[in-house]
């Protein structure tokens, strides 16, 4: 969930309703007590959309389990309210409704949806209508449909969506069934993806048509407009915490406000920055940072926070991701790509971390951006700066010394640019505060990788590790609803690389996540890459499938042989650095003390084997 922050928005303090009578600052609003009428300042960060009462028991949709065709259908609405979403006019809402061929009655109920949380999955509508808004086809024309457009209509010879409509009438002739109208036909066409059908019918050169023809990346006309995200390994090496002892370079990926040039957040790790690393710095990005200062002594302002409009990444394999791009689709955020052989469309991020990178060359253990610059300096030598303590550096660098800079093509700090942006100035129109994500547990999760699993008697599996709650009692053994018996029932379940000591099970029927630890809780917290490690040590030992308990214990094993060793390498020097990491993580969900009431899903016993887990990275 979101709250808007706007005058006249309805807002509440605990369980106390408030009208917003003025933003004041990224901190602060001025609202009206609607029961005694006094107005009070009152901090952003203390709002809520629905009285706090109502928090407990949000639920929650995972995109994941919703069908694609109604994903599709809610982008559809969301795309039909947007251009009058805002003013909320009724004359606007009667035209537009008239434009699209849609009920007043339909507008103003795709409307009141979105602005309960202002995501996605609010226009996603299961139950039943009389039929209308479904697809009435048949699902053989409906193939025969997207396979004409496919192979005939998406071609060079450029055919009319008449001539298409004649292609799909010969087919449904042939296969003895009725042919849709010409109007149906009208309507899969307008879905099919612009970049696509450019492509497809035109070429690779007017895809060029979908993107700026500028040097570079266009600047954004707001605050939020635009996000770029990039990675780079820093020019540095860090030391563990224990013996200061070698680690390696450390990756950084970072998200960057075209408009204003604010660092929106950045996620640092040893690992080689994926799928994982992505997702964690769009929700660093989007996340309030008012628990910042505190922790790492920072004395400015970072009031870079809410749900921008796109966000601009490179095309390469490790950015993407059906997880990411649902998680930006719930939340309305487009995803662009960066074209294949244009470098300057990111040329705003690069700069920036050239600019970081020039301060970072300041470090002692810096390794500099070449060999020639680095000469004979000493850089594995002269490093003494653990990750942790890098990570609190370059946070104190970005927020108190680059934000408050005079930015060269800005003419003024990225800090004021971006406040000129929200509150406006002489030059520029204010923005506004943006929506503040509310539930920030939910985006987390949302952005961990998803899996798909059964509900087993002794609960679920991931590489060959066992997780049980009584929350899985009630799903054990389930069926695909209006399956056959044998077709078990699969559940989404999502899980912190860093820290796989739980998960999260997505119970469909509440609408919600429960951790689900291990079921042999004995067993030690560790990260993925931990556990895989000794999967491999035992295999390089014998070729064979290792057990949960095997595994567990030849990890104690290492560790043991770690804290024994006087000289460590570097491998098991980063072996405990991820564990200090994994500490770090994310906090989880709150438990449950006993599992809800659910309704008995059906059982079979004829169980299905058990399969080993082959990995979440991409």
């Amino acid at each position: 969930m979101s709250i808007r922050l706007e005058k006249n928005e309805i807002v509440y303090f605990v369980d106390t309703k408030y009208i917003i009578e003025a933003v004041l600052n990224f901190e602060t609003v001025m609202a009206k007590n609607t029961e005694t009428g006094k107005s009070d300042v009152l901090k952003i960060a203390h709002l809520t959309s629905a009285p706090l009462s109502d928090h407990k028991n949000q639920k929650v949709q995972d995109l994941s389990q919703i069908p694609e065709k109604l994903l599709q259908k809610a982008q559809k609405r969301l795309e039909a309210i947007l251009p009058v979403y805002k003013s909320y006019s009724r004359q606007a809402i009667e035209e537009r409704a008239k434009e699209l061929g849609v009920s007043i009655q339909s507008m103003y109920n795709w409307i009141n949806a979105y602005r309960a949380n202002e995501q996605l999955s609010s226009l996603v509508f299961e139950g039943t209508n009389g039929g209308r808004g479904k697809g009435r086809l048949d699902e053989k024309i409906e193939k025969i449909i997207q396979n004409a457009i496919k192979d005939y209509y998406l071609t060079p010879q450029k055919p009319t969506v008449t001539k298409l409509h004649e292609e799909i009438a010969m087919q449904c002739a042939k296969a003895n069934i009725d042919s849709p109208g010409i109007v149906t036909v009208r309507r899969r066409v307008q879905e099919v993806n612009e970049y696509n059908l450019l492509k497809k019918r035109e070429g690779k050169k007017a895809v060029n048509k979908l993107v700026p023809i500028k040097n570079e990346y266009p600047d954004g006309n707001y605050p939020l407009e635009v996000l770029m995200i990039d990675h780079t390994r820093v020019d540095i090496i860090v030391v563990d915490n224990h013996h200061r002892l070698e680690l390696g370079r450390p990756w950084i990926t970072v998200a960057i406000d075209v408009f204003s040039r604010m660092v929106a957040g950045f996620y640092i790790s040893m690992e080689t920055p994926g799928y994982f690393a992505t997702g964690q710095c769009i929700g660093n990005a989007m996340l309030p940072k008012e628990k910042l200062p505190e922790k790492y002594k920072i004395k400015s302002k970072w009031p870079v926070w809410g749900i921008p409009k796109m966000i601009h990444m490179d095309n390469a394999k490790e950015f993407r991701g059906n997880d990411i791009e649902r998680a930006c689709l719930e939340y309305g955020i487009s995803i662009v790509w960066r074209p294949v052989g244009r470098p300057h469309f990111g040329g705003h991020i690069e700069r920036l971390l050239k600019t970081l990178h020039d301060d970072i060359h300041t470090l002692k253990g810096t390794t500099f951006s070449n060999i020639h610059k680095r000469g004979e300096y000493d850089s594995q030598k002269m490093a003494t700066m653990t990750l942790d303590e890098f990570e609190e550096w370059i946070t104190i660098l970005i927020a108190d010394v680059y934000h408050n800079k005079i930015h060269s093509a800005l003419g003024k700090s990225p800090l004021k640019r971006y406040e000129e942006g929200i509150f406006g100035s002489d030059d520029q129109p204010p923005r506004g505060t943006l929506s503040r994500i509310e539930d920030e547990q939910s985006l987390r999760i949302n952005l961990l990788p998803s899996i798909e699993r059964t509900i087993q008697p002794y609960g679920i599996q991931l590489d060959n590790i066992y997780y049980y709650s009584e929350v899985l009692n009630s799903w054990i053994g389930a069926t695909e609803p209006g399956s056959g018996p044998k077709r078990k029932r699969k559940f989404i379940v999502r899980r912190d690389p860093r820290d796989i000591s739980r998960i999260y099970f997505y119970d469909p029927q509440f609408k919600r996540y429960y951790e689900v630890p291990y079921r042999n809780t004995r067993h030690p917290s560790v990260s993925i890459w931990e556990f895989r490690a000794a999967q491999r040590s035992l295999k390089e030992q014998e070729q064979r499938e290792y057990s949960e308990d095997e595994i567990f214990e030849a990890l104690q094993r290492m560790r043991d042989i770690e804290a024994m060793s006087e000289q460590k390498t570097k491998v098991m020097r980063r072996n405990q650095e991820r564990r200090a990491q994994s500490l770090k993580a994310t906090g989880s969900i709150e438990p449950i003390d006993k599992p809800p009431v659910l309704q008995e899903p059906e059982i079979n016993d004829d169980f299905d084997d058990i399969q080993p887990y082959s990995g979440i990275e991409d």
